[in-house]
């Protein structure tokens, strides 16, 4: 194929992923990234990199919550929910509500008692440290079902309203706090609860949802063994992933991990493409499964990942070969000494490109062992060779081990839908119209 084909192709594709939720998808996740990629750079400056190591420790707890509740709550409702009509969708999600106010308090409350235990032991963070981070994880939790309530409505301006408030005006009170000598561990996770809730106020201002009692088991039963299922896996990825991060401050020391968590910002403009699916992807590919079937679905999928090799990888080399200067920019000369584990996990950006639109489609066809197989294997992947590659180079070895976990799972993925494509065929026929009866048969 000629280059002149390629990019008319490129262009077409990527009209049309933008069709729809799309782009306010696209857009809210650079106002997120953005965002959060500007706040990093202040807490850097702010905090030192030995209290920025600690703030990334307790903040990867934090989106390990957050990955917990949505496997949880989130993903089974963008799942199910739209192959739903009329009342059965509003009081599916109205029991969703409920699910997750009730998961949003139980994680408060277990990570304030798990905090407070640990300091018996280890004084690692002061009390009100604790209290700020245990506070935060409750109030992120409920921002960020809303944020993804308003997508799953189709209403992306106020899911854009929403994350301005908990995002931006975050990095502006933190620019704040750093100029007036205020910023400080505590300080920082008190402004992610305080414009958490404030984001939240909004939804039932805006909608009449309201979290009942009476829907709660109705709910839980269309979505209990997804969800049951999607936590298992959830546990199981994070663990190759950002898990991978917390033990490799054990070997590489806490300092480095805090460089590893710096330089990852580097890869914002592809990570907030890969984050907005969530939005997007799981919602087209239980629609397509409705209407046509689960080869529309596969083919979905496919100009999703192609679409997106084509226009980000591009963009990863420019990155890359710029590097070394933006690191000295951006985080000063003493993070230039993690430019070749940076250019690592450019390229695993773009495997997880791959896993991530492989792990929709599977969510979407209720498969849940295809997600727990496939999380496990490549959690093993990236944990058999990691204690050896990080004592042998350091920060770089961390995130080669995590590059042959995410390998493991894209060969998993494929082989897995050639062994039991003739059975989704079966149950997701084309033109079929896919009813929701309650619990999921298994495959």
């Amino acid at each position: 194929m000629s280059s002149a084909t390629i990019v008319p192709l490129r262009n077409t594709l990527a009209l049309r992923l933008l069709r729809g939720r799309g782009a306010p998808a696209l857009f809210d996740q650079i106002l997120i990234s953005g965002a959060n990629f500007l706040a990093n750079i202040v807490l850097v400056r702010g905090l030192g990199l030995h209290e920025f190591g600690k703030y990334s420790i307790a903040y990867i707890l934090l989106l390990y919550a957050n990955g917990t509740q949505m496997s949880f709550v989130t993903q089974p409702m963008l799942s199910v929910a739209p192959l739903l009509d009329g009342t059965d969708r509003r009081a599916f999600i109205n029991g969703m509500l409920t699910i997750q106010l009730m998961a949003s308090s139980i994680l408060c409350l277990v990570f304030a008692l798990a905090g407070m235990t640990l300091r018996i032991f280890n004084p690692f963070y002061s009390l009100s440290a604790v209290c700020a981070i245990a506070l935060s994880v409750g109030a992120f939790q409920l921002q960020d079902w809303l944020r993804r309530y308003y997508f799953l409505v189709n209403k992306t301006k106020l899911a854009i309203v929403s994350d301005f408030i908990s995002y931006v005006l975050q990095l502006i009170v933190l620019v704040v706090l750093w100029r007036t000598g205020h910023l400080t561990l505590t300080s920082a996770f008190i402004t992610i609860f305080t414009t958490s809730m404030a984001a939240i106020v909004m939804g039932p201002l805006t909608d009449r949802f309201h979290p009942t009692i009476r829907h709660l088991g109705k709910a839980w039963g269309r979505c209990r063994i997804l969800s049951r299922d999607l936590v298992i896996a959830e546990q199981v990825r994070w663990f190759g992933l950002q898990g991978l991060l917390l033990f490799a401050s054990n070997i590489v020391g806490v300092a480095e991990a805090g460089g590893l968590r710096a330089t990852q910002g580097l890869a914002g403009p592809v990570n907030l493409v890969i984050t907005s699916f969530e939005n997007v992807v799981p919602i087209r590919v239980a629609e397509e499964l409705k209407s046509n079937g689960a080869n529309s679905a596969m083919k979905y999928a496919a100009r999703v990942i192609s679409t997106c090799l084509l226009v980000f990888g591009p963009l990863i080399l420019v990155i890359a070969f710029t590097g070394r200067p933006l690191l000295r920019l951006l985080f000063g000369p003493a993070l230039l000494m993690f430019y070749v584990p940076m250019v690592l996990q450019l390229v695993i950006v773009l495997a997880q490109i791959v896993t991530r639109i492989w792990n929709h489609l599977f969510r979407g066809l209720q498969d849940s062992r295809a997600l727990l197989w496939g999380n496990a294997l490549s959690t093993a992947g990236c944990l058999i060779p990691v204690y050896s590659f990080g004592r042998a180079w350091g920060a770089a070895g961390i995130v080669l081990a995590s590059l042959c976990g995410q390998l493991v799972l894209i060969i998993f993925c494929v082989i897995r839908w050639r062994s039991m494509r003739l059975h989704y065929e079966e149950l997701y026929p084309e033109c079929s119209q896919v009813r929701c009866t309650g619990e999921f048969q298994q495959i």
